[in-house]
């Protein structure tokens, strides 16, 4: 829900300022522990990421031990609770990490797949979105066992690529690999305002820190993209989306702000006022002799 509309529910609400640096701090405190286990870690967000511990690195038989160890050693450094969940591949493995949340282990075992899988509604599913969960739900699909009922070809019509994904995980079949180097398609931020923005001045100034907070992470990573998108949302929820695609990588923050605020510009003035600004950058390389040390982290 944006911040306004949940103020306007609640006059009384109080906001937090976010503590990004602190985040990111621990994220990377807990991913050292991670690695103390493993050196496969496929990151999902600040808070969440993909262990294979099939070969780990202590040599403990049960993956089970590792995860009650793992949530151990984040409670005594760090102070904060763990949900792990275990299980034969990424797709079990995630369900059950929401199964006992907050500070749960939950273990699927290979005979209790697709008995598991089979009694969840669809929406519970990881991959399966509110409009893909509406649109199962049209044709029928409710549960892990009504879109285990469905065929191969009747997925793959109504859902294209993802059909298969869908047919697979039904039957508790995922065959994709924990990886440690995971690709990122886009770096992005965005921001919701308290008060709608009717012109071009807070427009640009809104954009700003959004565009700041960006370059900073491609400078400390080193990456750099040729595609720049403009995200905003109006005051009665419509959102559009602007894009620009360069022949060469950005590589400054003064083409950066300019192709931004190009994409804006078009736009004004606007017919109804603007609730949320955002910016994302994809079709991104690895800039040349950054000498900088990338980490493998994600960052919303």
């Amino acid at each position: 829900m944006p911040s306004v509309s949940a103020k306007r529910k609640c006059p009384d609400l109080i906001f937090v300022t976010p503590r990004f640096d602190i985040y990111k701090a621990v994220s990377l405190q807990i991913r050292e522990i991670f690695a103390e286990h493993t050196p496969i870690i496929e990151p999902l967000s600040l808070d969440e990421a993909y262990l294979d511990v099939t070969l780990n690195l202590k040599g403990i038989a049960s993956a089970t031990k590792i995860a009650e160890d793992i949530r151990t050693k984040i409670r005594r450094e760090t102070k904060l609770m763990a949900s792990a969940g275990v299980s034969y591949n990424k797709f079990l493995a995630k369900l059950a990490s929401d199964h006992r949340k907050p500070d749960g282990l939950f273990v699927i075992t290979p005979k209790m797949g697709p008995a598991f899988v089979e009694t969840l509604p669809v929406a519970k599913f990881h991959g399966v979105g509110p409009a893909t969960t509406v649109k199962m739900l049209r044709l029928g699909i409710a549960t892990g066992l009504d879109l285990r009922a469905q065929t191969l070809p009747f997925l793959q019509q109504h859902f294209g690529k993802s059909g298969a994904y869908y047919y697979w995980i039904a039957r508790g079949v995922d065959e994709r690999p924990v990886r440690a180097d995971r690709v990122r398609k886009s770096i992005g931020a965005e921001n919701t305002f308290s008060q709608d923005l009717h012109a071009f001045a807070p427009m640009r100034e809104a954009l700003e820190p959004i565009i700041a907070k960006i370059w900073r992470h491609c400078q400390a990573t080193g990456i750099r993209g040729r595609t720049l998108t403009l995200k905003v949302k109006f005051a009665d929820f419509q959102q559009i989306t602007r894009s620009k695609s360069v022949d060469d990588a950005i590589d400054s923050l003064a083409d950066f702000e300019r192709l931004s605020l190009g994409l804006l510009e078009p736009l004004l003035p606007p017919t109804k006022g603007v609730r949320l600004l955002g910016i994302s950058l994809s079709s991104l390389t690895q800039a040349q002799a950054t000498g900088r040390r990338q980490l493998s982290l994600v960052l919303r």
